[in-house]
This record gives C-alpha cells, sequence and structure tokens, in this order.
C-alpha cells in the first residue's frame, strides 16, 4: 500500500501528524469494524473485516513513515534517500536485557499435591495399612536406653540435692 493510498483510505492530508492518523484510524474502526456489527450478513461481515484490515495497514504505513519525519515536517537524511511513495521498514527493536535473579523473579514452587479420600484408601490398602493387616510392632530401643539414662541421671541429681539441703 502506497502512502497515497493510506491517506485516501483514512482520509487525511499530506502534513497529518501521528495524533492525527491515530484519531482518524479510530473513526475509520468505529465505522467497519466487524464486531460493531453482530447482525450483518456473512458476506458483509468478511468485507468490514477486510475493509477493517486495510485501515490497519495504512494506519501502519502513515505511522512508520511519520516517525521518519522530525516534528518541524523536515525529513530526516534518511528519509530523504527513500522513496516517497513506499514507507521504510521499521527497525527491530532493542532485544531486552537479561535481569539478574531475585527472590521475585524465582520460579514458583510447584503446586501441592493433594489426594482424594478414595486415592489414600487404596495406597494405604496397597501398602499393608488396610483392614485386616496388622504391621509389626517396632521398637526403638536406641531412644528407650537414651531417656532411661537420662532419666537416671536427672534422678541421681535431684536425690544428691535433696540430701544436701537437709543435711
Amino acid at each position: 500500500m502506497t502512502l497515497d493510498e493510506a491517506r485516501t483510505c483514512l482520509g487525511l492530508g499530506r502534513d497529518a501528524s501521528a495524533a492525527d492518523i491515530h484519531r482518524a484510524f479510530r473513526a475509520r474502526a468505529r465505522e467497519v469494524h466487524p464486531d460493531l456489527h453482530p447482525n450483518a450478513r456473512d458476506v458483509d461481515r468478511a468485507r468490514l473485516s477486510s475493509e477493517f484490515d486495510r485501515a490497519r495497514a495504512a494506519r501502519d504505513a502513515l505511522l512508520s513513515w511519520s516517525t521518519l519525519r522530525e516534528p518541524s515536517g523536515e525529513t530526516t537524511p534518511q528519509a530523504r534517500t527513500t522513496s516517497t511513495t513506499e514507507p521504510r521498514a521499521p527497525e527491530a527493536p532493542p532485544r531486552p536485557r537479561a535481569r539478574p535473579r531475585t527472590s521475585e523473579t524465582r520460579p514458583a514452587a510447584p503446586p501441592r499435591v493433594t489426594m482424594r479420600f478414595e486415592e489414600f484408601v487404596a495406597f494405604t490398602d496397597a501398602a499393608g495399612f488396610g483392614i485386616g493387616q496388622r504391621t509389626r510392632r517396632t521398637t526403638d530401643w536406641t531412644r528407650i536406653i537414651v531417656w532411661s539414662t537420662l532419666g537416671l541421671v536427672i534422678a541421681a541429681f535431684a536425690g544428691a540435692w535433696v540430701y544436701l539441703a537437709l543435711a
């Protein structure tokens, strides 16, 4: 689409600013956007859709051309070397720099997995904890010996303290 076709599509003159281009596009979009005509036939909606796409292309072409001009209307040296009928392709945006990892950017913890009651019953039955199943009772002899020894030591100190207090 040439610049003259784009200006004709949006109804703009040669001296239109970026704000004028946006205003003209919004007005044209209100006329031809297919979502604003829900009761239209399929053929009419297809025509409206193509008109809206044409208006969008015209806006993009005019905005890319208007960024080459300075606010005073003078063209930049780059703009003077390009053709006046075709807009220059916009340059690719710069790649964003990598941000350092902080506590805000760390990935979230995985979601907590829960079981339905039926799944829990099936799991415990399969593990041998179901009804009628008895697990072997384990005895932790290490804990019994340590706590018994600690109790005897405390009792000895308490007895010695009472004996010294009464003497």
